[in-house]
């Protein structure tokens, strides 16, 4: 056997040892994305909630804070605009359907003297320290919109 062979050997074995090893390392911690929406853009709420959507599809836990501006998103009175063929109440509520989280800002609610009953159903009212926690989670990746 020549040098070049089993060096070249060696490091397949090598590669494939630590490929197999961050594997299992990938497998063991559950993936999360925090998106969090603050403007009353439908187009930037619509493609937001479009990612948590796919996101959630493609197995990532998905958890949607919807704060600012973009509150009017979460609640039942009148119209909503539509992105690609959907509201942001249908595309919260697909979301929340598949097992992802949609919560709305605590001091939003506050603000605009919001009850429960204009919230839609499946959304959540959370604090601060619920973001907090959510985006320093193990394995948690963060958006914003």
């Amino acid at each position: 056997m020549n040098l070049k062979t089993l060096v070249a050997g060696m490091l397949g074995m090598m590669l494939a040892i630590s490929s197999a090893e961050a594997g299992e390392c990938n497998t063991e911690a559950s993936k999360s994305i925090v998106i969090t929406i603050t403007e009353g853009s439908i187009v930037k709420a619509g493609f937001a909630l479009a990612v948590a959507n796919a996101m959630q599809d493609a197995g990532v836990q998905s958890t949607v804070f919807i704060a600012a501006d973009a509150v009017n998103f979460a609640l039942n009175k009148g119209d909503q605009p539509k992105f690609a063929g959907s509201t942001p109440k249908e595309l919260m509520g697909g979301l929340i359907r598949k097992g992802g989280h949609v919560k709305i800002c605590e001091g939003f609610v506050k603000l605009g003297n919001i009850k429960q009953s204009d919230i839609i159903e499946g959304i959540e009212i959370a604090a601060p320290a619920d973001l907090a926690g959510a985006l320093y989670a193990p394995n948690a990746q963060s958006m914003t919109f």
